[in-house]
């Protein structure tokens, strides 16, 4: 609740705002996630190991870098790897029907542990681990923000994968990073 001060109203940091409410959050992300099932990890841990977040983009046959020019300044720059091949991999892995479905986001599980995002995840810049799918589910995309700014929410998801993708595979000996 905002508290009227001197200098306007008061508001809580938007975590803490949450807090009592992690179990609803909590409730909708185990009802509505999608995991890739065990045996497909086992099958093909690793869907796209020649790419990672940030890394360049090539065309078929790695010969040319790709770029995009934009057409109000005319300036071109070079495209670099987002989620897309991350993405490519969870819905290959999960079978999703074509055409994929909206308003659905790649979570990957060892990913941000900064909630201010200054800082660059190394986990999804190495290729053995971005489009490794024992790392990722697929959530709604509203629920997308919890997962990466509330440590409770980080903390369950890493849980139910280890759980999930029965205990501590070799793709599991990621850093360590408890919440605080």
């Amino acid at each position: 609740m905002a508290v009227r001060v001197a200098d306007g109203f008061y508001i809580p940091d938007g975590n803490e705002a949450l807090r009592d409410d992690i179990p609803a959050v909590v409730e909708l992300i185990e009802r509505t996630a999608r995991w890739v099932h065990p045996a497909t990890f086992r099958a093909l841990p690793v869907w796209a190991p020649h790419t990672a977040r940030g890394r360049p983009l090539y065309d078929a046959g790695w010969a040319r870098r790709y770029t995009n020019t934009r057409k109000a300044t005319g300036v071109t720059a070079e495209k670099f790897e987002g989620n897309v091949a991350a993405l490519n991999a969870l819905v290959a892995a999960l079978d999703v029907a074509s055409p994929k479905p909206k308003n659905w986001t790649v979570c990957h599980i060892w990913g941000y542990d900064d909630p201010s995002f200054a800082q660059q995840s190394s986990v999804v810049q190495d290729p053995r681990y971005f489009s490794c799918v024992a790392n990722m589910a697929w959530l709604p995309t509203p629920l997308k923000g919890f997962t990466d700014t509330l440590p409770e929410i980080k903390a369950m998801l890493r849980v139910c994968a280890f759980h999930l993708m029965d205990g501590p595979a070799s793709i599991f000996r990621l850093p360590s990073r408890r919440p605080r």
